[in-house]
């Protein structure tokens, strides 16, 4: 089943309408349009230190921060010109059960791809984004109980992401 960003967007509206600022999240702008190209490579470096902080932030820390962070890297990533992002939920076996580390996942590949002098193709953008995901895991306690999530903390920990990203890859489904 492949996913749309726009349910992306709808989604990132409705749980990211949070306010406050943290010390360690960049300053986001309170109010932010991108119309043009150029709009989007203004906040190109404020977006990839927005994702930045958020892939090194846990999902249970800074919720309300996070959920502002969350739905202005969203709309950017929707919106730009620059990056796209194709999700098959298929290959993602964390997707059905626990939803919530989808955005980290998007936020994993999207850094990857904003990366600056380090080029990105579609393996190790996944493999990014799967990183991400695997640091969330670790980082919650309720989370790094659950065994279905276990494969992804192993391959992480004994640095084996990019085999195991790849045998989802060529596996007609993850689940």
């Amino acid at each position: 089943m492949r996913l749309s960003f726009g349910l992306f967007c709808i989604i990132s509206f409705v749980s990211g309408l949070m306010a406050a600022q943290s010390r360690e999240c960049p300053k986001l702008p309170e109010k932010y349009e991108w119309h043009t190209t150029r709009d989007f490579k203004r906040d190109e470096d404020l977006v990839l230190r927005t994702l930045q902080w958020l892939t090194a932030t846990p999902l249970n820390e800074e919720i309300a921060i996070r959920g502002k962070a969350n739905l202005f890297v969203m709309e950017w990533i929707c919106g730009s010109p620059r990056i796209k992002i194709e999700i098959d939920s298929d290959k993602l076996p964390f997707y059905i059960d626990y939803p919530d580390l989808l955005f980290p996942y998007i936020q994993g590949v999207a850094a990857c791809k904003l990366a600056k002098n380090n080029p990105c193709n579609e393996l190790q953008a996944a493999v990014s984004g799967f990183e991400c995901v695997a640091y969330m895991i670790r980082a919650d306690e309720d989370l790094k109980k659950i065994k279905a999530l276990q494969p992804i903390v192993k391959a992480s920990k004994k640095d084996k992401m990019e085999s195991y990203v790849q045998s989802l890859m060529t596996n007609k489904t993850a689940r």
